[in-house]
């Protein structure tokens, strides 16, 4: 039965990423047409190219969003924001794929624009447009709403179906005491709190707080008490014993001496 929950959980995990991926190259597409539908005079591109000369290293020009109406021409408003375009000379030998770039979660290809020679090499204007929409932005276009709740379910099912096999297996536990044994309702009641502590462990406090509350100095009784129900297991031929530590906690064990575990 676990196998189900855990297939749920698997599923929507493989699910979102298809949607989250999708929604990236989909944000990928959208910047594609935006870059393409932009349009540069000549005395534009002269101007970014002279510009690019005069720069040392490895030029680049960033501008935002607004540069020629170019965030106009998205169509998904979350990139309108964080949208810019950057321009770089590069060599015509080169792919022109390898444009630096700030970090950008979403990135479009590479357009070349135009040519010229500097410095006797030839090289071309290279323009990329780039955006970082929020991951929240990216999963709200990606409509993973369906991904998210198939997972959530599996993970509550999962949840709800160990801790229902816990429950199982205690009341188990305690069913078979009840079956094999004879005991009072007193004694019945110790073996059921030895049975609910991880441990199997009882101080004298816990055990007379239960057993009598209203009793002031209840410690002759218990005692008393501790020895009947120890006769009574040992005359039952119960693998059950109840051990005295240090005089001040009791511990149930088996006919070995080794503490019951759940």
């Amino acid at each position: 039965m676990v196998i189900f929950p855990l297939l749920m959980i698997a599923v929507s995990v493989i699910t979102g990423w298809r949607c989250y991926d999708k929604a990236r190259t989909e944000m990928a597409e959208d910047l594609n047409q935006a870059l393409q539908r932009t349009a540069l005079t000549d005395a534009t591109v002269e101007g970014i190219l002279d510009s690019l000369s005069s720069m040392p290293g490895s030029p680049m020009l960033t501008f935002n969003g607004n540069h020629h109406g170019f965030a106009n021409f998205l169509r998904i408003p979350s990139l309108r924001d964080t949208a810019h375009v950057s321009y770089s000379m590069v060599q015509v030998q080169g792919d022109g794929n390898d444009i630096g770039t700030p970090h950008a979660r979403i990135c479009s290809d590479t357009i070349m624009l135009a040519g010229c020679a500097t410095k006797g090499d030839e090289v071309v204007l290279a323009v990329r447009a780039y955006a970082n929409p929020s991951m929240a932005s990216v999963f709200g276009h990606a409509g993973m709403e369906w991904p998210m709740f198939s997972f959530l379910a599996g993970l509550l099912m999962l949840v709800f179906m160990l801790a229902n096999r816990r429950l199982f297996k205690v009341a188990v536990v305690h069913s078979s005491i009840h079956t094999d044994l004879t005991l009072t309702p007193m004694q019945e009641q110790l073996m059921n709190m030895f049975l609910e502590s991880p441990t199997r462990t009882l101080t004298k406090d816990e055990i007379c707080s239960a057993l009598w509350p209203k009793k002031d100095n209840p410690d002759d009784t218990l005692y008393t008490f501790i020895s009947r129900m120890k006769s009574s297991l040992a005359r039952q031929s119960s693998s059950y014993k109840i051990e005295n530590r240090r005089g001040r906690q009791y511990i149930l064990t088996d006919e070995k001496g080794e503490i019951l575990h759940r």
